[in-house]
């Protein structure tokens, strides 16, 4: 329903802005029984992710590159101007 307007509206409706509007019209718009399936979906899915993430053992922060110590009998560089 939302794809169709926006390509009925030729460019115009492709925003971010705009189509956060025309979902957000549309999940006011929802029954009850449709906006808890949704919320039921979301609240699995949500403890999926706390399964898997207390599951997870790998690095927690990607190890960053330590520089190589410069050698000390190299010349300096000049000073700038």
């Amino acid at each position: 329903k939302i794809r169709k307007t926006l390509e009925e509206s030729e460019g115009k409706g492709d925003k971010t802005p705009d189509v956060a509007k025309l979902v957000s019209e549309e999940w006011r718009n929802l029954t009850q029984e449709k906006r808890a399936l949704y919320e039921e979906m979301a609240r699995r899915d949500k403890q999926r992710f706390e399964m898997e993430k207390s599951m997870y053992t790998g690095p927690w922060k990607i190890p960053v590159k330590k520089r190589s110590q410069k050698d000390p009998s190299a010349p300096k560089r000049p000073m700038s101007a």
